[in-house]
């Protein structure tokens, strides 16, 4: 192996090694979430059956939170190879054209990239906004709950999961052309 290869095999390396903390955390931190949800809903249960007081903002707090959790726990998924998907076309090509399905599952990788990006540049501006202009769900004077924050999580979480397809992406691309990156 030359200098060069063994330096962009520990690049790509710390790479993934970089990719893998960031996703776990992320993964965690959604992780957490589930955890403090199912704790608001049985102190709400809890609320309205023992003391005919629900907790305010139940409703408003699990709409946000599902949509944080997701884009906390997509790019882990990615990354460790859960997320779904058929795999019919993809297993008879790397039976009889393995290089042919590693480019196939480049180019299906570097689309998802492309979408999460795309996304992750969509929302942006509306992150912006729910930071400048205060946004929030809920009613004043009762319950309000910022929305930058979940529209922070989703630009964050689709920027990642797009860094991780590229990183898939090129790893594939590496095996359809004969290296191991």
């Amino acid at each position: 192996m030359s200098s060069a290869s063994g330096a962009a095999a520990g690049a790509a390396s710390r790479l993934d090694r970089l990719l893998a903390a960031a996703s776990g955390g992320a993964a965690a931190l959604g992780s957490l979430l589930v955890l403090a949800l199912v704790l608001l809903v049985d102190a709400d249960i809890l609320g309205r059956e023992l003391f005919a007081a629900p907790v305010r903002g139940v409703s408003e707090l699990l709409a946000l939170a599902i949509v944080a959790i997701l884009f906390l726990q997509l790019p882990e998924t990615l990354r460790a190879g859960r997320l779904a998907r058929s795999e019919l076309l993809l297993d008879r090509l790397r039976t009889a054209r393995p290089r042919l399905a590693h480019a196939l599952e480049a180019v299906i990788h570097a689309i998802g990239a492309v979408l999460f990006l795309l996304l992750a540049i969509a929302v942006a501006p509306s992150l912006a906004e729910a930071w400048r202009e205060g946004l929030y769900v809920g009613a004043a004077g009762d319950f309000t709950a910022p929305l930058w924050p979940v529209r922070l999580v989703v630009v964050a979480g689709a920027g990642l999961t797009a860094v991780i397809f590229v990183r898939i992406a090129a790893r594939e691309l590496g095996r359809a052309l004969g290296s191991r990156s």
